[in-house]
């Protein structure tokens, strides 16, 4: 029988047991937090990714055989005298990309009808080449490049692996394993032909595969584009991007969900699901909040999205007798908040008709949307470049009053330098009633986060702003923004812009 002694010892021993499993899962949960927190590198862009997130807004150009034939399918396509756009000017194009603010202008050089837009020397006979159009001579592409080059714009092209009608090519396939090797034939040389180091096309700003390519079910464009083209930003290119990567934010509205991260892991650098579907989404608010909470800071590739929209809701391509469905200003600018003011970049869609020119209604609205982006920047109330903030601790910017409910703040981070931090946020406004807080809470900046004044403040005199920062990625107990700004709506308001 243990004695009282024994029993004593016996308790002291557990004790001493427990205390030292607890000391121990303490040291261990110690170590495991620094290493997830040092062992994470905050991904950050190069600087073509940076610049063209400076950029922040671009054209994307929609004119191929579908412009005058929109009832094409898979096999059965328009003849190659179809095409014939005899006012055609790029020149006009470019022109009408830069009266928005573009800064680069994309292509579509091969759509889902297969056709051409440039006299391809590989064996197919579908493109400019085979047409009537200035005698079989003519060159869009090389157009294009020249247009741009002149009005100072990058450029890009886009091209549609996923979809070729012409050879029967549905979503990769042609069902029949013969024509299938066929199509993967022509696509490879076509990419050897655009990107080689002899090439007149070679080394674009841009290129976007539509849909994106899929490993082992796609023509096997990857090596191709690492070896002749790793210069240019890769859309949708999940798996050989490399760190030139984009992706397409996964709606046509020109919005992006927030919180919104440019971080993804390796090889996701694209909205295709792992089975190789491209996700689609009709953004509700549920949507968008589930795509937002889908997203996490701490992927080790910086892969930033593009938010793509259409002038013609929706219409991609012109097409007769929709002139009814051209986006107003208001609405334009709207998005503009939702895709630049949200970190992304807003890319217009513009879809000259079969003259081979932009729309004369279509071209006004892109001059006023111009005109509107630049109201937004014209009166600035206060600039602070590169200030510094303590984690938790709130900065005020205090400035001369004004009266007005029509303002925005605009907050900017220094992705280059710093990569994405900001994970949560606080901004507020001082009124002669107190301080205002924001709408929305402030969850991640990136690039550019303008956040319009909210509601509340009605007509009330704003004197100061207060910006916070709760969360950031890292451990770090400061951050240097890049730069923190208030600006006045009103004439842009009276002109009913906003």
């Amino acid at each position: 029988m243990a004695t009282f002694a024994d029993q004593k010892n016996r308790i002291r021993r557990s004790m001493l047991n427990l205390l030292s499993l607890v000391c121990f899962s303490i040291m261990l949960c110690a170590v495991h937090s620094v290493e997830s927190s040092s062992g994470f590198k905050v991904p950050k862009p190069t600087k073509t990714q940076a610049k063209w997130l400076d950029y922040e807004v671009g054209a994307i150009v929609h004119f191929n055989m579908q412009t005058f034939d929109r009832y094409m399918k898979p096999g059965s396509v328009a003849s190659v005298d179809t095409f014939d756009p005899q006012e055609l000017s790029t020149d006009q194009w470019v022109e009408a990309a830069k009266s928005f603010g573009a800064k680069y202008i994309i292509f579509t050089i091969d759509h889902f009808s297969g056709f051409l837009m440039w006299p391809s020397e590989t064996d197919y006979k579908y493109s400019v080449k085979y047409t009537k159009w200035r005698d079989g001579k003519g060159n869009i592409l090389s157009d294009f490049m020249k247009s741009s080059k002149k009005h100072g714009l990058e450029y890009g092209f886009f091209y549609s692996v996923h979809n070729n009608w012409y050879m029967g090519v549905d979503n990769y396939s042609t069902w029949e394993p013969s024509t299938q090797e066929r199509y993967k034939e022509v696509v490879e040389e076509q990419m050897r032909e655009l990107f080689n180091a002899n090439s007149s096309y070679k080394d674009p700003f841009y290129i976007w595969f539509d849909a994106g390519i899929v490993p082992g079910v796609s023509p096997d464009v990857g090596p191709i584009i690492r070896e002749l083209a790793s210069n240019a930003l890769c859309d949708e290119c999940p798996t050989f991007a490399g760190d030139q990567g984009l992706r397409w934010v996964g709606n046509e509205n020109a919005l992006a969900p927030l919180p919104h991260w440019y971080a993804v892991p390796k090889g996701k650098c694209s909205m295709k699901t792992d089975n190789g579907e491209r996700k689609y989404y009709v953004m509700t608010y549920k949507t968008v909040k589930e795509e937002s909470n889908s997203r996490k800071p701490w992927g080790k590739l910086f892969c930033p999205a593009n938010c793509d929209t259409v002038i013609r809701q929706h219409y991609w391509f012109w097409e007769p007798y929709t002139e009814h469905s051209v986006k107003s200003v208001r609405r334009l600018v709207r998005e503009y908040l939702t895709s630049v003011g949200h970190g992304c970049t807003l890319l217009l869609n513009l879809n000259p008709d079969t003259r081979g020119l932009v729309p004369e209604k279509d071209h006004s609205a892109y001059e006023e949307l111009g005109k509107a982006i630049a109201l937004l920047y014209k009166d600035p109330v206060t600039k602070s470049f590169n200030p510094k903030l303590w984690a938790r601790k709130e900065k005020i910017w205090r400035f001369t009053g004004f009266k007005s409910f029509n303002g925005s703040v605009v907050l900017m981070e220094d992705i280059e330098k710093s990569g994405q931090l900001v994970m949560e946020y606080e901004l507020k406004f001082k009124t002669e009633d107190g301080w205002v807080s924001t709408d929305q809470a402030g969850s991640t900046i990136g690039h550019k986060r303008i956040h319009p004044f909210p509601k509340a403040l009605a007509e009330k005199k704003v004197s100061a702003i207060s910006l916070k920062i709760n969360k950031l990625v890292t451990k770090q107990k400061s951050i240097t923004l890049r730069e923190v700004s208030v600006y006045n709506w009103n004439e842009a308001a009276k002109q009913d812009l906003i």
